[in-house]
C-alpha cells in the first residue's frame, strides 16, 4: 500500500470517527459544558428577573448565602435528610447484597424486585407514595381510620415529611446500591474464606477481616456517589413535601429551583450550585485520599 493510499484511508478513517464521535460531542458541549459554563458565570451575577439586565457583583451573592439564615437552613436539611437516606442505603444494600451473595433460589427475581423501583419512572413513582400518603383518600390513612384512630396530617408535620422522604429516596436507589455491592462481594477470591475457614475463623470474623477489607474500594465509591446523591436530593421534597411543612424540609438543590424557576433570582441560583459543586469536590477528594492511605497502609 503506497503513501498516498495510507493517507486517504487515514482521512477516511478520521472522518467515520468524526460522525460517530461528532453528535455526541456536540451534545456534550450544548447540554453540559455551556450550562456548566453558564451556571458558574451566573453566581457572580446580580440578575433578578427575566427582562433586566444582569450586572458584576463578584462575590456578593456567596456572602448572601452564608449570611442569609434561609440558605444556611436549606444547606444543613439537605445534609441531614440526605446523610441519613445515604447511610439506610448504604447499610440495607450492604445486607441485601450478604443474602443475595449466599446460594438461595431465585436470586435473579429477587434482583429484579430490588432494582425495579430504580428504572421506574419517577413521576410514576412520586404517585405511588402520594397515593399512599393522601391526606383524604391515601391508602395509609384509610387503613388507620378502618381501625378506629384519627387520619395523620402527613403535610403539617416535619417528622412524617422526612420520613416519607427518606422512605422515598432509600425505595428509589437501594436497586443500585445493592448491585454495587453484589459486585464488589463476587470479586473477592474465595481462597480467602477457605483459609480463614481452615484456620478457624468464624462468619462474623471472616466479615470483619476479609469482606470489609476487601470492599474498600467499593465503600469509597459509594461513599462518594451517595453523598452526591444525598446533597442533590430534589425529587422526593418536589413531588412530595414541596419544602413544607413552612420550609422546614427545604433543601438546597430545591432552593436553587426556586431561585431560578420561581423568583427569577439567576445570580442566587448560579451561586448556590457553585458551592454546593464545591462542597461536592472537597468531600471526593477527601473520600478518594482515605482510600489511597488505607490502600498504602496494607500494601
Amino acid at each position: 500500500m503506497g503513501v498516498r493510499q495510507m493517507l486517504a484511508r487515514g482521512r477516511r478513517e478520521n472522518r467515520t470517527a468524526w460522525l460517530l464521535l461528532g453528535p455526541i460531542v456536540l451534545y456534550l458541549i450544548i447540554f453540559q459544558i455551556i450550562p456548566v459554563l453558564a451556571g458558574f458565570a451566573l453566581g457572580f451575577m446580580n440578575w433578578v428577573g427575566v427582562f433586566t439586565k444582569p450586572t458584576f457583583a463578584g462575590f456578593n451573592n456567596f456572602v448572601r448565602f452564608f449570611e442569609d439564615p434561609l440558605y444556611i437552613t436549606t444547606l444543613w436539611n439537605a445534609f441531614y435528610i440526605g446523610v441519613i437516606a445515604m447511610s439506610v442505603n448504604i447499610i440495607i444494600g450492604l445486607v441485601g447484597a450478604l443474602l443475595l451473595n449466599m446460594p438461595i433460589s431465585g436470586k435473579t427475581l429477587i434482583r429484579s424486585i430490588w432494582f425495579a423501583p430504580t428504572v421506574t419512572s419517577t413521576v410514576a413513582v412520586a404517585q405511588i407514595f402520594l397515593a399512599f400518603i393522601d391526606p383524604a383518600s391515601g391508602v395509609i390513612n384509610r387503613f388507620i381510620m378502618s381501625i378506629g384512630m384519627k387520619p395523620i396530617a402527613w403535610g403539617y408535620s416535619t417528622f412524617w415529611m422526612v420520613f416519607w422522604i427518606i422512605i422515598y429516596s432509600v425505595w428509589r436507589g437501594i436497586g443500585s446500591c445493592m448491585i454495587l455491592w453484589l459486585a464488589g462481594l463476587q470479586s473477592i477470591d474465595p481462597c480467602l474464606y477457605e483459609a480463614a475457614s481452615m484456620e478457624g475463623a468464624r462468619g462474623s470474623q471472616q466479615f470483619w477481616h476479609i469482606t470489609l477489607p476487601s470492599l474498600r474500594g467499593i465503600t469509597a465509591y459509594m461513599l462518594i456517589t451517595s453523598f452526591i446523591a444525598a446533597l442533590q436530593i430534589f425529587e422526593a421534597v418536589f413531588f412530595i413535601s414541596r419544602g413544607g411543612p413552612f420550609g422546614t424540609t427545604e433543601v438546597i438543590v430545591y432552593r436553587i429551583f426556586r431561585d431560578f424557576y420561581g423568583d427569577f433570582n439567576f445570580g442566587m441560583a448560579g451561586s448556590g450550585s457553585i458551592i454546593i459543586t464545591l462542597i461536592i469536590i472537597v468531600f471526593s477528594l477527601f473520600t478518594a485520599r482515605w482510600y489511597t492511605m488505607k490502600e498504602g497502609t496494607n500494601a
